[in-house]
């Protein structure tokens, strides 16, 4: 594809995800797409990606996509180059929200005027945990001390979207049985605008490695967090994440389209998907020689009213009217069948225009969300990852259902 191309692939205003994928030190559970820190290599990566993000930004103006509804920039941690991050930002125009992910450790007050000062509204904070238990068992690279203190740090200056991950497995442990209901509580006593309660998700080419879910037990622990945020004031507003009642949400994957730039960045249009080289090697050199670093492209077509459908329920409902406008009356009949089908099983309930998850519905999808996870989202970075000295791509899960959705949609 062209800058041109990935332009007009979009009907209309578009949102951008920029991806730095550099950290201090590698975690071991993490699945994203990361490298160890190296300044040299950094510096060869931020002129490959102002280069990308120049050609994409003057083909997306030329096709009145510019200026962008919204710049999310996530890693990685994005926060580590201070220096390239200023010159990156001041290349995309952008009219609404920037938001960017914080590691505890940059979320000092003077770290937080710096990302004020480059017009960021919204800040992830990932925590993780304000247990020290829990975070060695992890390997992050902070103490639940630094944590709370970058929480209450960017309370009230931003919106603010605080990360926890959630294993039920560690309620088998005297010494962190308990932790993630007790950190939720926590995140609600600070005001924080958003909690986000991701499950351990335990992909076979990390450290952590493949295991099984318990997934009883953690539609339990999420049914608590759901009464105990009600009970603060606030509400389940999407399958992992917990919003004060009047915020804003704090949003990534539930942009309705997005163009990704830099290595490892997947871009959505509707009816396209594709995603950037994950090696850095890779990525630079692609753009160095004049080409976009594109290493996997998927035409959807309608079928794209699927992928649609699936991140608009996990932020808790499907619009049909939007899925009508952008894929047609074809797709938007079939999908209603099967939510009204659903609906009669008490997982869905009609609202105007579609309809919204029940409490049961988000059971449903919690496992929905686990299964795309290990039979699609894992093997395609598997494939991407042999890019990467650090991963072990064969430990990781075969899925038939990505080979034949590869083989239906991809094309070179």
């Amino acid at each position: 594809m062209t800058p041109r191309q990935v332009a007009d692939s979009f009907s209309g205003r578009v949102g951008v995800y920029v991806h730095v994928p550099f950290c201090a030190q590698i975690c071991p559970f993490c699945p994203y797409n990361k490298v160890l820190a190296d300044d040299g290599l950094a510096r060869r990566y931020f002129a490959a990606l102002g280069t990308e993000v120049d050609d994409l930004v003057a083909a997306c103006d030329d096709a009145g996509r510019v200026p962008f509804t919204s710049l999310y920039i996530g890693g990685g941690t994005p926060t580590l180059y201070p220096d390239a991050l200023a010159a990156l930002v001041a290349r995309i125009p952008v009219t609404g929200e920037r938001a960017i992910e914080v590691l505890p450790t940059h979320g000092t007050r003077a770290g937080l005027d710096r990302l004020a000062a480059l017009g960021f509204s919204a800040v992830s904070v990932g925590a993780q945990s304000f247990h020290d238990d829990v975070l060695r068992r992890l390997g992050r690279p902070h103490d639940a001390a630094a944590a709370l203190a970058a929480v209450e740090n960017a309370v009230g200056r931003f919106t603010v979207d605080v990360d926890l991950i959630v294993d039920v497995a560690w309620d088998d442990d005297p010494a962190t049985a308990g932790a993630f209901l007790t950190d939720l509580r926590t995140c609600l006593a600070l005001g924080v605008d958003q909690v986000s309660t991701y499950p351990l998700m335990r992909f076979g080419y990390t450290p952590f490695g493949a295991a099984r879910h318990d997934r009883d037990r953690e539609h339990a622990v999420l049914r608590a967090a759901t009464r105990i945020a009600s009970e603060a004031g606030y509400e389940r507003r999407s399958v992992w994440t917990f919003n004060r009642v009047g915020a804003t949400s704090y949003t990534s994957i539930t942009r309705p389209r997005f163009v990704g730039m830099g290595a490892g960045s997947a871009s959505f249009a509707g009816r396209d998907f594709w995603v950037n080289h994950f090696g850095l090697r890779q990525y630079c050199e692609s753009v160095e020689s004049g080409r976009l670093p594109i290493a996997r492209w998927l035409h959807l077509g309608r079928a794209g009213a699927l992928y649609d459908s699936f991140w608009q329920a996990y932020a808790g409902g499907v619009d049909l009217r939007e899925t009508r406008g952008t894929f047609g009356a074809v797709p938007a009949g079939v999908l209603r069948a099967a939510l009204a089908l659903l609906a009669l099983g008490r997982w869905l309930s009609p609202v105007e225009g579609g309809y919204r998850l029940t409490p049961r519905g988000f059971d449903l999808y919690h496992d929905l969300e686990r299964w795309v996870t290990y039979e699609l989202i894992e093997p395609l970075w598997a494939e991407m990852l042999v890019e990467h000295p650090w991963a072990e791509p064969a430990q990781a899960r075969r899925s038939h259902v990505w080979r034949v959705a590869r083989a239906v949609f991809e094309r070179s």
